[in-house]
């Protein structure tokens, strides 16, 4: 499985007030700067978390399109993210450990490529490691 999140922050980004001029934009998770973060103290930044895929199942360049897709619709917003310069990239993840999952792979074409490019979005791949959801017995064969 695949997910593409974007993600948008800077210090004193005015967050609230982008996100009031692009209504149908709906963010994950929101935060702002000298706000506590779960683990690591307070938040250096200001911004927010948005999905752009939720499952990427499918060809290795699938997901990459889905994403490109959902922000060419979302062009307004990341022309005034450019705007205000507030970077942005989007981390690709992938969900892998499992039998079905043990290894994942992505593929971006040199035009998508060029393209989050020209938009000024970096491109991240994380990988998340998942818990086995299939049961095995004593000898490790999935039942």
């Amino acid at each position: 499985m695949t997910v593409a999140v974007l993600r948008a922050q800077a210090p004193e980004f005015d967050v609230a007030s982008v996100l009031d001029r692009f209504p149908e934009c709906h963010p994950d998770a929101v935060w702002l700067q000298g706000e506590q973060h779960l683990r690591q103290g307070r938040h250096s930044t200001s911004g927010f978390n948005l999905t752009l895929v939720e499952d990427g199942e499918g060809t290795l360049h699938g997901p990459v399109a889905a994403a490109r897709r959902q922000l060419e619709v979302l062009a307004p917003l990341l022309a005034e993210l450019r705007q205000q310069a507030v970077p942005c990239i989007v981390d690709f993840g992938l969900f892998v450990g499992t039998a079905r999952h043990f290894a994942s792979s992505i593929h971006f074409p040199p035009d998508d490529v060029r393209w989050f490019a020209d938009q000024g979005i970096a491109v991240a791949v994380s990988a998340y490691p998942t818990a086995e959801e299939e049961s095995e017995d004593s000898s490790g064969n999935l039942q």
